[in-house]
């Protein structure tokens, strides 16, 4: 079979390897779509893990039954989720499944960007069987509406509150979309690209002027947007960072500000089994429309333009159709 491994940001290699077949207990899908993540083309996050098959937003279908796997059929278009907590530990009984052990050492082989990608017996579980007619390349944008999700549950938002999304991407554009699925009606948006501007405005939300907001979630890993956010809090306001600055690059709080208006400041990172499991009833139901956020199909062979265009801000989201 085909994969696509990156070596470097530039660097990017159509390879054939052996054909996957699953161990006891294993799954094998062969991948109709995968996205594109933000984090796919954060150099400075991904050049640790290279050369790799990179990809962890794939939808595709069950090809292949290990021994002892139950409730799965051969042909069953699934949603693939490339980690899975433990649910005992410490972190995870604290909320912070994305943080256990077992999450961030469980995932997909060899990745998302391929043609077919075997799932352990750790993430068989996890496998969400798609609903007839739901367009694959649609349902790679499962997993990031669930990350979506879990950060506005780690930053308290409810309906009736205010919520300002920084950054028009597809990540900020599914926070707009989350929210009002969610009976959240106030959203502002902050934009410095007119056309995505208008596409957030064209999802209800608001062009931010100097509204206090009960919520900021900063899409962009740029400091002076994360800033920016936290100046946008009403009193007892909270922050989250959905995108990660760059260890060079840290934001400069004022931590007096800070102390005085009572600001909480939080995280978010991936999603765990209950997000996955609420993005697909949301997309399922038509209550969030996530097609249209498909800029771009390329397939394997194009992995590299793939990944450049995202990379450079040229595409709004760019899905690998192997």
């Amino acid at each position: 079979m085909k994969v696509a491994r990156s070596f470097a940001p530039d660097d990017v290699r159509i390879e054939e390897v052996q054909e996957l077949e699953p161990g006891p207990g294993e799954v094998v899908c062969d991948v109709l779509a995968c996205g594109v993540c933000a984090s796919d083309v954060t150099d400075w996050y991904v050049a640790p893990k290279l050369p790799a098959v990179l990809g962890h937003e794939p939808a595709g279908i069950v090809r292949a039954l290990g021994d002892g796997v139950n409730g799965l059929r051969v042909g069953t278009p699934v949603a693939i989720h490339h980690h899975a907590p433990c649910g005992e530990c410490r972190r995870c009984r604290r909320g912070h499944e994305t943080m256990c052990e077992r999450f961030r050492a469980t995932k997909l082989e060899p990745g998302g960007f391929a043609q077919s990608v075997r799932v352990p017996a750790d993430l068989v579980a996890e496998l969400l069987e798609l609903p007839d007619g739901l367009d694959p390349v649609a349902a790679t944008l499962i997993e990031p509406l669930a990350c979506v999700i879990r950060a506005q549950d780690r930053a308290g938002l409810r309906p009736g509150d205010g919520l300002l999304v920084v950054g028009a991407g597809v990540n900020g554009l599914l926070q707009i979309a989350a929210a009002h699925a969610r009976s959240v009606e106030a959203v502002w948006i902050r934009e410095p690209r007119a056309e995505r501007l208008q596409l957030a405005e064209s999802m209800g939300a608001e062009h931010h002027g100097n509204e206090l907001v009960d919520v900021a979630i900063v899409c962009t890993p740029k400091p002076d947007a994360i800033v920016a956010g936290a100046a946008a809090l009403a009193p007892g306001g909270t922050l989250c960072l959905y995108a990660p600055p760059a260890p060079d690059a840290p934001p400069k709080f004022d931590a007096t500000s800070l102390f005085l208006r009572e600001l909480t400041v939080t995280a978010s990172y991936s999603a765990g089994p209950a997000d996955m499991r609420a993005a697909l009833e949301l997309i399922a139901s038509g209550r969030v429309d996530a097609a249209p956020l498909v800029s771009h199909r390329l397939p394997l062979e194009e992995t590299r333009r793939a990944l450049d265009l995202q990379r450079r801000g040229e595409a709004l989201k760019v899905v690998v159709v192997p």
